[in-house]
């Protein structure tokens, strides 16, 4: 295993752990990290969904392993966004066996790859608890997830926003080629969450009718 680089915020070799986090040493002597009392997401919940993603046509990828303050490489501990996949875009799959190996060790965020299967449309939290309240979370919403910086809609490939539409800051279509993380992904303050599932809600969102309600949402708080 390459020798480790502590992430920024992490202990050092002869250092404690800094307040509120513990400190454990695998073997190899890999080091991971954990808030006092959280034992964070399990290796088989992320694995498990992973594979659910995948049975449902959504090309995944692997992302940083995040205690909630730092996301980190799981084998080199560089700093990584929360969104940043530790494998090229390229190799995004729904391959079960690729997934099984990604997913085997480490308890890395979840990444979906935006264009071939789906677009996403994000907005700040507030606005996006209000179109979940607008339609009393039924359609024309489809699955939405929500994390600690906002919330993705997630709706039928190719959807774009027309220049000159108002949006509140924070409201953007998110480029085809990017990622997303999916739940149950750990991030930087947070954990993704469905507050829409795909599983329960098998149909992408309606982007008209959705992007009509953040419009006027923007409006109203302009």
């Amino acid at each position: 295993m390459p020798s480790c680089i502590v992430p920024r915020g992490c202990c050092a070799d002869k250092t404690s752990p800094p307040e509120g986090l513990s400190m454990t040493v695998g073997v190899g002597g890999s080091r991971s990290r954990r808030l006092m009392g959280d034992r964070g997401v399990g290796l088989r919940a992320l694995r498990s969904a992973a594979e659910r993603y995948a049975a449902r046509g959504w090309p995944v990828l692997p992302g940083p392993v995040c205690d909630g303050l730092t996301a980190w490489h799981p084998l080199t501990c560089a700093p990584l966004g929360s969104r940043e996949p530790t494998v090229p875009s390229s190799e995004a799959t729904v391959d079960r066996r690729v997934i099984a190996q990604w997913w085997s060790g480490q308890r890395q965020a979840i990444l979906a790859l935006v264009g071939p299967r789906f677009a996403v449309l994000r907005t700040p939290v507030s606005i996006g608890e209000q179109v979940l309240a607008a339609f009393d979370g039924g359609r024309p919403l489809g699955p939405v997830a929500l994390w600690p910086h906002g919330a993705w809609f997630f709706v039928e490939p190719g959807f774009r926003v027309n220049d000159g539409l108002a949006l509140a800051p924070g409201v953007e279509v998110v480029p085809p080629g990017d990622v997303v993380c999916l739940p149950p992904s750990r991030v930087v303050s947070g954990v993704v969450r469905w507050r829409v599932s795909p599983m329960e809600r098998d149909a992408l969102g309606d982007s008209t009718a959705i992007l009509a309600k953040v419009a006027e949402l923007s409006l109203e708080s302009a």
